[in-house]
């Protein structure tokens, strides 16, 4: 099974947002892919940030059970893909985690604005901006899978 990494700063807010809707967006079309977050300064053990568990809700999506974590080259190793919420994200792996063979990628389309500490619109806005970019991401990932819905 195709995994993929999603890894924004500190793993309570963008990259939880991303794994949650991601798992949702292939478990409604049945593509055998997993997801995984993490960040590169995360409070390891943390939960998720309240606007953050709040975005899901309103989407029908749990985040409860999220714990943060700091990303480790096995992690990296260990997926197939690597996508960050931004070129920031994506510049910093490449100066720590030198040499990986692992695809790395960010969000372009636009790349995804930390809401951290924001009101619930940011983390509407975040959540909206990482939804939009996840059935290309699925497809790429899974071109057999029902691609073409609608992101959660």
């Amino acid at each position: 099974m195709k995994t993929v990494l999603f890894i924004c700063t500190g793993n309570t807010c963008r990259s939880p947002m991303a794994e949650c809707l991601f798992h949702a967006l292939a478990f409604s079309q049945g593509a055998q892919v997993r997801a995984a977050s993490a960040g590169l300064c995360a409070p390891d053990g943390a939960p998720a940030s309240e606007g953050a568990l709040f975005a899901m809700r309103r989407r029908g999506l749990r985040l409860e059970g999220h714990r943060a974590r700091t990303v480790t080259r096995e992690m990296l190793e260990g997926a197939d893909l690597v996508v960050c919420m931004g070129q920031s994200h994506l510049s910093a792996l490449r100066a720590r985690f030198s040499g990986l063979s692992t695809p790395l990628r960010a969000f372009d389309d636009p790349p995804v604005s930390d809401p951290y500490g924001g009101d619930a619109a940011a983390y509407e806005r975040a959540a909206c901006d990482i939804a939009r970019q996840l059935p290309a991401l699925l497809a790429a990932l899974c071109p057999d899978s029902g691609h073409g819905h609608e992101a959660p």
